[in-house]
């Protein structure tokens, strides 16, 4: 039986946060999905061309760098 501690991923590129690239919870989805980093968020609403989680429904909201406020302008 393993009992390692897994680290937490982001759902898009399924790599750990790191203290350059941190991982955010910007909508209420829980477990492995909860995370992302800003650059995965950012690429992923430009394809999506949505405002929201399509998992919980709930409006992406975190505290964004330049690039995310352009990008949702």
């Amino acid at each position: 039986m393993d009992t390692a501690e897994e680290a937490d991923i982001c759902r898009v590129c399924r790599s750990e946060g790191t203290p350059d690239k941190p991982l955010y919870h910007p909508c209420v989805c829980t477990g492995s999905i909860k995370f992302i980093h800003q650059e995965c968020l950012v690429q992923w609403l430009k394809h999506s061309r949505k405002e929201y989680c399509e998992l919980c429904k709930h409006r992406f909201a975190f505290t964004p760098s330049i690039c995310l406020i352009v990008l949702l302008s």
